[in-house]
């Protein structure tokens, strides 16, 4: 990597930077105008990288591609927002056709029933897009990945200091307030700097992760009996992090932590056999098992404890969201209703049992609300150029310093798309951003690993 970096792309490399800090403060970027600002802010980051002839000349291997691919579903959301005859929709698109012909002045319309929304959506697929660059760039040696993950960590730590100090006090020191009609009270349930406890809980989920990572990486590195001022920073962002998360009452978040943790930490011992019988000493068994004592005597404790007491595994109306998407996609199954419209048509189709609530706008399940809104097509379109990140992410490599943090995106990945299938991460920007994050920093990783060991790699994108 060229070492010598430009003004410009110092300011981009440090909007960056107060991007991360800002935005768990404007609700996690829930309200239109907050994804706008931080998507924006991403865009300028980016064109101020891209002002230097050189950005692009030491990128990872394949970036390139991954960013073409990207693009092509960016062209392919951007047909939304072009007017075309309703001769032509009629073909493509009945329902839409029949939409827009309501109007019978109108000789055109669009393949979105709401372009309004769709252009806000278009322009924050272009912020995510635009962060992978920048990361790919900025943070491509492993001191200056593991900076950007400490980064998200502390950011991340911060916002639970908050939260917990609003837990114990119920909201006497609320800087944040939920945005209407979320009115849940701190002491049933942390909600941080968001207004849905769910998704704040996924933040700190993927803070949980990272954190655990690079603790691993950083004992790795000193011996684990020696205690450092780093080290003990880690594990003090990993206590406040886990109290947090155990008291915002979130089932799906702690099930996806969970799911992502256990996935991860199999897949390591099938592929480092070596390790499962270092495991299986007595010593060692004995510290997991005084670890799992504390954490369930810490669960038992919880206001998450007392909601899957009270409610069990209640789906609390998700199956009827469930259906209620069906109906859209059956009736738009080409192309959708258009990005970010499912708010907004999801009233003709729900049932009355929903009632007009804020979480009756979600379908809660962003896999079937990506169709519903972009058809099979859209949805395969953004399943490619992530898939193939996976790839790298989940490829296996050799013990390295970068072990921990590796395994710590791995798992952050597994529990954001665990918990898209039972809730709704994309209703907050912030939570696309930080999958975005940990894709982007498994990629890089994934990069310096395979420049390191060439010839295990050969399938290397």
């Amino acid at each position: 990597m060229n070492n010598s970096v430009t003004p410009f792309a110092l300011i981009a490399r440090w909007l960056l930077l107060a991007i991360l800090f800002v935005m768990p403060w404007l609700h996690g970027a829930e309200r239109s105008w907050e994804q706008l600002v931080v998507a924006g802010c991403i865009l300028v980051a980016t064109v101020l990288m891209l002002s230097d002839k050189r950005a692009l000349s030491a990128l990872p291997t394949g970036t390139l591609l991954i960013v073409l691919l990207f693009g092509i579903w960016l062209l392919y959301s951007l047909v939304y927002l072009v007017p075309l005859p309703l001769s032509w929709m009629a073909s493509i698109s009945p329902n839409t056709y029949a939409w827009y012909s309501q109007n019978t002045t109108q000789n055109t319309g669009y393949l979105s029933l709401y372009r309004q929304a769709s252009l806000v959506e278009l322009f924050k697929y272009a912020g995510l897009v635009a962060l992978f660059l920048l990361i790919s760039r900025f943070f491509i040696t492993p001191d200056r990945i593991r900076g950007l993950c400490r980064a998200v960590v502390t950011i991340g730590s911060l916002t639970a200091v908050y939260s917990l100090i609003n837990f114990v006090t119920g909201g006497a020191m609320e800087w944040v307030s939920a945005i209407p009609p979320w009115d849940l009270t701190w002491h049933k349930g942390i909600r941080g700097t968001f207004s849905y406890k769910n998704q704040y809980a996924m933040y700190m989920v993927i803070c949980i992760l990272l954190t655990s990572g690079l603790w691993f990486d950083h004992q790795r590195t000193v011996g684990y009996k020696r205690l450092t001022l780093m080290g003990a920073f880690y594990l003090a962002c990993l206590m406040l992090l886990v109290a947090t998360v155990l008291n915002t009452s979130s089932r799906g978040a702690l099930v996806s932590l969970f799911a992502g943790s256990v996935a991860v930490t199999v897949l390591y011992l099938v592929r480092q056999p070596v390790l499962l019988k270092r495991w299986l000493k007595p010593k060692v068994l004995a510290l997991i098992t005084v670890f799992t004592i504390l954490l369930a005597v810490a669960f038992s404790q919880s206001a998450v404890y007392q909601r899957f007491s009270e409610q069990k595994m209640e789906d609390n109306g998700r199956a009827l969201l469930r259906s209620t998407v069906m109906q859209v996609i059956n009736d738009y199954p080409a192309f959708g209703t258009g990005p970010g419209t499912y708010p907004f048509i999801q009233h003709n189709y729900k049932p009355i049992e929903l009632g007009n609530t804020q979480m009756s706008k979600r379908a809660h399940n962003d896999y079937l609300e990506t169709v519903a809104t972009q058809g099979a097509l859209g949805f395969m379109l953004l399943a490619v150029p992530i898939g193939l990140m996976m790839i790298r992410l989940f490829r296996q490599y050799s013990d390295s310093p970068l072990t921990g943090l590796r395994l710590a995106c791995q798992a952050s990945v597994i529990a954001y798309l665990v918990q898209a299938a039972i809730d709704v991460n994309i209703g907050v920007y912030l939570l696309p951003v930080h999958f975005i994050v940990v894709l982007s920093a498994g990629w890089v990783i994934g990069h310096i690993l395979g420049q390191q060991a060439p010839a295990n790699n050969s399938l290397e994108l």
